[in-house]
């Protein structure tokens, strides 16, 4: 009876320890490892310019992150073209995660928690449905989203946050898009820094030039590639860890590694930030652990009562 207790008690004790973690979604904008540089890539699937940006990466043999949507540039529910896109960049080995179903104009802080909703798990769904996967990173169109989104999105599993802390501002720099990239590695140093580059593969001067331009330089001032799960440590899938072939020195976070503090600032004004009330519901991940938690210590308490 007494290592049945004992047993119970450790159980108990480990849930406790979990239990704050549990379902927890925080924002990243920097990887685990300094030297780390992630390529990642906004708003497609592009008919025309997804496959460019995926030819360069294929001949400069790097993996990169795509936050695809659903309805902007390709309606992939209905354009088997868009999915052959979705399925390479799986296939590639390149990892796929969510930048919500049609990237409202206005970004997700407009957006009711049922519009909200049915953004993130649209888009979860058509994508599970072409590949198998069910994505659990998730970056927010204009980078901006307030405490209420975080609610949402955290409640239908999603993990990370990923934002970033370069800049290609492609989408207006036009040629400029090479010297925004200098702009933040001329101060830079791979012993102690690395980054989440923010592209876009539906912009012509980063499937065109920029890219293979910039690749070969970030290589020779000593940065490693690497997808979005390596660079947090975290698995890109809900359903699936996307760590588990790409080797343990991916995914072991090293002893001498700066870990990242998840980050508090978000891209948007204050006032955008709404509070939550305390009588919020907590996340279905962390309901149950809970749930889970009193149950062992029902148990706990009866065997106890019966000795």
């Amino acid at each position: 009876m007494f290592s049945i207790k004992k047993s119970i008690l450790l159980t108990v004790a480990a849930f406790a320890s979990i239990q704050s973690v549990v379902g927890e979604y925080k924002n990243y904008d920097e990887c685990i490892k300094p030297g780390d540089f992630a390529l990642t890539f906004d708003d497609g699937p592009n008919s025309k310019l997804t496959d460019m940006v995926l030819d360069v990466l294929k001949k400069e043999n790097v993996k990169a992150t795509f936050f695809i949507n659903g309805k902007n540039c390709m309606d992939v529910a209905n354009d088997p073209e868009a999915q052959r896109l979705i399925k390479r960049e799986v296939d590639e080995g390149h990892v796929i995660a969510s930048h919500t179903y049609t990237h409202p104009e206005t970004g997700i802080t407009t957006l009711t928690d049922e519009q909200l909703t049915s953004e993130l798990k649209t888009l979860n769904d058509l994508v599970f449905d072409i590949t198998g996967l069910k994505l659990a990173f998730f970056r927010p169109p204009l980078g901006e989203f307030n405490e209420a989104n975080k609610k949402v999105i955290e409640s239908l599993g999603f993990t990370a946050n990923v934002l970033w802390n370069l800049d290609s501002n492609d989408w207006k720099a036009g040629d400029n898009a090479t010297a925004n990239y200098f702009k933040y590695l001329d101060n830079a140093n791979p012993s102690t820094n690395s980054f989440i580059a923010l592209n876009h593969d539906i912009q012509e001067v980063t499937a065109t030039y920029n890219l293979q331009l910039m690749i070969p330089i970030i290589r020779d001032l000593g940065y490693h590639f690497v997808t979005v799960d390596e660079c947090l440590g975290m698995s890109a899938y809900q359903n699936v860890n996307s760590l588990e072939n790409k080797g343990a020195s991916n995914t072991t976070v090293p002893v001498n590694a700066t870990i990242p503090t998840p980050i508090t600032t978000v891209f948007q004004t204050p006032t955008l930030i709404k509070s939550i009330p305390s009588s919020n519901l907590k996340s279905g991940a962390e309901a149950l652990t809970y749930s889970i938690l009193s149950a062992i210590v029902l148990v706990f308490i009866t065997l106890f009562n019966t000795n």
